[in-house]
């Protein structure tokens, strides 16, 4: 048995192991189990590649490489609650930056071959700083809110990067002249780092590139909602003047006309026109529009909308922003409740009130069936995928992070809570 080639086996299993256990800790957990599963795999997948290393012999250079990429694979998705594809942009990362480590301690090994201590003392320090360094920097920069967001073609350019790097792997071994193997060696470190550093850019660049369509599809929305605050605004507004026209209209008639059949068919007309008539009264005008433009829906679709509110808290909004958080989050309690079966249960709570230093909006609906949270803590979406699919709770996280506070939201006892906290004195961000 060939000792040395199984310990420099198994130091590269523990280099491999090591850079991605530090890209999987900032990623969210499928489970609570995921260390057993991540402990189990990491000793059963060493015993197996180990035994295949030692059967193949020098035979094994060339299937090292798509070992290790399944092995640090399978441990993401053990682990890791990630796409499939997300799945293999990590096991890039771990395997590109483990044979950067790989040819770090080939060319240490060929300058102190003579002095074994020493070697593993330097190769130990080397792993334990690049991989801190890795996992206080780009291990944690990159995830965002615990997962990533793989496209094909993020993936496949970095499964090119990955490619290239194992072709210098193979134009080093074989066609490498002996006689200048310091040459070759700092050649294939360069190519190494350069592939890394590459990964590193074109992240960046798509993240980037998610960030910048993120936003003009919020600006498109926002430019919605202004439309529709103006268009609500003013029909409610015509709707109270033809209302309170007619209302004068009936009395005029009342007065005229006589026998009480007249007088039981002017009494309904006007209790149904009176159902328009009720405005909400908060102390700010876009809030009064857009709870008076829901309430009409509610009060045709057998929903109960309560309104504890104190308007006058939320002067310091833009209109336009205040009609993105409210209606954004009615549209979708309105949509929710119209769900439940039994009417009693239609009922919609807003709050606005303050708390200390901060004012709270909150917004509570009942659900009529189990919510399942995705990457961002947000619940998925039940529609069907369209343009604007999903941006609705986006929407309102950006409008509340705009003004310096944040939103959460739960799922706890049949009932859906969404609650935004800000500063009494709001500093918006830069360029907001």
């Amino acid at each position: 048995m060939d000792w040395s080639l199984f310990l420099t086996n198994l130091w590269d299993l523990l280099v491999l192991w090591s850079f991605t256990l530090v890209f999987a800790l900032p990623l969210k957990k499928r489970d609570s189990r995921w260390r057993s599963r991540a402990a189990l795999w990491a000793g059963a997948g060493s015993v197996l590649f180990l035994i295949l290393v030692l059967l193949l012999g020098p035979g094994a250079l060339w299937v090292r490489p798509p070992l290790f990429f399944a092995l640090s694979a399978v441990l993401f998705r053990l682990c890791a609650d990630l796409t499939g594809k997300s799945v293999l942009y990590c096991a890039v990362w771990a395997t590109v930056l483990s044979d950067l480590v790989f040819k770090y301690d080939a060319l240490l090994r060929h300058f102190l071959s003579g002095r074994p201590l020493l070697l593993l003392s330097v190769c130990t320090v080397l792993l334990v700083g690049l991989v801190a360094g890795v996992g206080l920097t780009i291990a944690r920069w990159m995830p965002d809110k615990g997962t990533y967001h793989t496209g094909p073609r993020q993936l496949t350019f970095a499964l090119v990067l990955w490619t290239i790097s194992l072709g210098a792997n193979l134009f080093w071994a074989v066609w490498a002249p002996p006689s200048d193997q310091i040459t070759s060696w700092a050649l294939l470190l360069l190519i190494k780092f350069y592939c890394a550093t590459v990964l590193y850019l074109q992240h960046g660049l798509f993240q980037k590139s998610a960030i910048r369509q993120e936003l003009a599809m919020m600006n498109t929305l926002w430019m919605q909602h202004k439309a529709q605050y103006d268009l609500s605004k003013e029909t409610i507004a015509l709707i109270n003047r033809k209302c309170h026209d007619m209302k004068h209209q009936i009395r005029a008639l009342e007065a005229v006309c006589a026998g009480g059949a007249r007088e039981q068919y002017l009494k309904e007309v006007e209790q149904s026109v009176r159902i328009y008539d009720v405005l909400a009264k908060t102390g700010n005008e876009v809030l009064d529009t857009v709870l008076t433009e829901k309430s009409l829906f509610c009060e045709a679709s057998g929903i109960q909308a309560n309104c504890v509110a104190d308007g006058r808290l939320l002067d310091f909004m833009d209109p336009v922003d205040l009609y993105t958080i409210f209606g954004n989050a009615l549209d979708n309690a309105i949509e929710s409740v119209s769900a439940i079966e039994d009417r009693t249960r239609r009922i919609i709570d807003v709050q606005v009130y303050s708390e200390k230093q901060m004012l709270v909006i909150q917004i509570i609906n009942p659900i009529a069936h189990e919510l399942t949270f995705d990457a961002e803590d947000l619940p998925v979406s039940t529609k069907e995928a369209n343009g604007y699919h999903g941006f609705g709770l986006r929407s309102i996280r950006h409008t509340a992070e705009k003004y310096g506070g944040f939103m959460t939201v739960k799922a706890e006892d049949g009932a859906f809570y969404l609650r935004l906290l800000l500063p009494r004195s709001p500093r918006r961000a830069p360029g907001a």
